[in-house]
């Protein structure tokens, strides 16, 4: 397994545990992991890019003042400059303790998780809650050009940004996606599936097969969602020196959350959809 920036501190994380269920809500629950950690094993620049982390948060649930439970689906906005992530065990634990809490209103559940977060993370997040029927969880397909069915020989499963190749006879201006990138846990070592998302504008163009090689290079690659949209967003750039570039990713949901980083050149005003895998 490659470096993943965890040594020496991966016994202290919940996720890979036994854990108990709590029984009411429980701050302490939360388990903050230092960006630096993943950012310097694998040579990720935080300089070169706006953007953050949405977390769709499928279980969230509380009492109301006479017991009754509510159930809602959060969203919780963490920015890329935050010194810390959250573990994601740690953040559905923290969720369910609140299941036999009574709270007296929605606006004071986004408060009191808002305060509880920005200690473990080091900045104010953005959490909101929605109705289980909002529209903007409907499932929708990513836009663009799906490169999934291009050729892809490959024989070596760890990130090569050489895989990258431009034709430098075409100015480039795509919008692409592949549903095919697989990346493994740091702590559990367990797969971890999403569909990858790029659009950018370059002088040259990216070959479309090139993308799905490298993509696909990931394959047993360890290391969190964030630090792996970071590296590719990293290599995209230096391979394209574009004028526009994005890149965001949809995980696939595991414990009751699905992870959606999105990091491009210039601050971007855009949520990640529900896609179907969420």
């Amino acid at each position: 397994m490659n470096p993943t920036g965890l040594e020496g501190i991966q016994e202290q994380l919940p996720l890979g545990q036994n854990s108990e269920q709590p029984k009411y809500w429980d701050p302490s629950l939360l388990v903050g992991v230092p960006r630096a950690l993943a950012r310097g094993v694998e040579g990720i620049d935080a300089s070169k890019f706006e953007g953050y982390d949405l977390w769709n948060c499928w279980e969230v649930s509380w009492l109301d003042l006479q017991g009754k439970p509510i159930t809602r689906i959060g969203q919780l906005v963490v920015s890329a400059d935050s010194p810390n992530l959250c573990e994601s065990k740690s953040l559905k634990l923290y969720l369910n303790s609140f299941a036999n809490e009574r709270i007296e209103s929605e606006a004071a559940l986004i408060v009191r998780v808002s305060d509880d977060l920005e200690t473990v993370l080091g900045i104010k997040p953005k959490f909101c809650l929605y109705a289980l029927d909002d529209s903007r969880f409907v499932v929708q397909n990513p836009k663009g050009v799906c490169i999934d069915r291009l050729p892809v020989d490959l024989a070596v499963y760890e990130p090569n940004a050489l895989l990258l190749q431009t034709d430098p006879s075409q100015v480039g201006a795509e919008l692409l996606h592949s549903n095919v990138f697989r990346s493994n846990c740091p702590v559990t070592g367990q797969p971890d599936w999403a569909t990858i998302v790029v659009k950018y504008e370059a002088q040259e163009r990216l070959f479309p097969e090139s993308l799905l090689a490298y993509l696909v290079s990931y394959r047993n690659h360890t290391g969190f969602h964030e630090a792996c949209i970071e590296r590719i967003y990293g290599d995209l750039l230096g391979c394209l020196n574009p004028t526009e570039l994005v890149v965001w990713a949809g995980f696939v949901r595991r414990g009751g959350l699905d992870i959606n980083p999105v990091r491009s050149m210039t601050p971007i005003n855009f949520l990640p959809p529900r896609l179907v895998r969420h």
